[in-house]
């Protein structure tokens, strides 16, 4: 078992590499993958990246391993058909996937599977009680505690699993349709996009809502930036091109424009740069953390990012294959 010191060390490798440098962002290539993909992960204490692969009606859907050296395909790991939101416990090496399938019988079907990145295998499954509705549409790992949050669109609830554990231990209601979610272990919150337009701010501790903020109409994306605090949320809305910009209180901070129909977006908290993917613009904006500004924008057609802030490589996952950036 892990120590809590070990855990400490693991999530500490990113603020010993933090400092100040200077960026400039090249497409370095590629990947090929065997079909759509949908979300992305990083483990960047293993330099793997695991990309959800749904069948759309197959009994099994898939999970890639890239190697983040190399940028290839190193395996391919069957998982329950619910190959759609992807996270990571970078401390035990865990990888969580969620999402839901129909049965024969028409009933839906929610479930997060667990894979160990170690042996590659599906450990478990662990089952999210639904209505029907959009299902599971977010999921984030706060790695110092290794706790689960799951965004359940068709409840409006976040379900929350403990680390090891083989069901939900707890539930906390939303107002409307979670999307997006993301955990930051330094200030204990989560942050959770809703289809409403708003951001609601979680207790990590009590997971309870500390506070609610309105911006944007319809979010979907969000990351987090570990040192600083902000938080950067996309605006889905059809045709829209804003991303919200709040403090890690909740207090709105700036909006961005961006390219049409953000969706994806990461934040590396070493370089303090958000990258979002633009659904319609087939672009990628950068945006600097510090001034809040797009300083860059790539013809990177994509829907999820993930970034390795060890390596500063950013993965964009788009139309059967990933997009690879150099970001120093």
């Amino acid at each position: 078992m892990l120590t809590k010191l070990a855990k400490i060390v693991a999530i500490g490798v990113l603020v010993a590499s933090a400092g100040s440098a200077s960026y400039a962002q090249s497409i370095k290539g590629t990947i090929t993958l065997a079909s759509q993909p949908e979300e992305l992960a990083v483990n960047y204490l293993t330099n793997r990246i695991y990309v959800a692969l749904p069948s759309f009606g197959s009994t099994a859907d898939s999970l890639a391993v890239v190697d983040g050296k190399s940028d290839t395909v190193i395996d391919t790991i069957s998982i329950p058909p619910v190959g759609q939101r992807v996270a990571v416990d970078v401390v035990t090496n865990a990888i969580y996937v969620a999402g839901c399938y129909t049965e024969d019988n028409d009933v839906q079907q929610c479930e997060v599977a667990v894979v160990n990145g170690w042996n590659k295998k599906t450990e478990r499954t662990i089952p999210i009680t639904t209505t029907a509705g959009a299902g599971i549409e977010g999921i984030a790992v706060d790695p110092l505690t290794g706790t689960v949050f799951v965004s359940n669109a068709s409840d409006n609830v976040i379900n929350v699993i403990h680390r090891g554990s083989d069901k939900v231990n707890n539930e906390v209601s939303v107002e409307e349709s979670p999307f997006g979610i993301t955990a930051n272990p330094f200030n204990r919150r989560v942050y959770v996009a809703l289809s409403n337009g708003t951001v609601d701010v979680i207790d990590a501790i009590k997971q309870t809502i500390t506070s609610t903020t309105t911006i944007g109409g319809t979010n979907a994306g969000i990351a987090a930036n570990w040192l600083t605090g902000n938080v950067f949320v996309t605006d889905n809305t059809l045709g829209y091109s804003t991303v919200g910009v709040l403090s890690g209180a909740g207090a709105i901070q700036a909006n961005v424009g961006v390219g049409r129909t953000p969706l994806g977006i990461d934040v590396d908290l070493n370089s303090n740069l958000a990258f979002v993917a633009n659904t319609q613009g087939n672009t990628l904006s950068i945006i600097d953390g510090s001034t809040n500004t797009v300083t860059a924008t790539l013809a990177v057609a994509g829907q999820y990012v993930a970034v390795n802030p060890v390596t500063g490589k950013v993965y964009v996952t788009g139309q059967s294959q990933i997009t690879v950036l150099n970001e120093k």
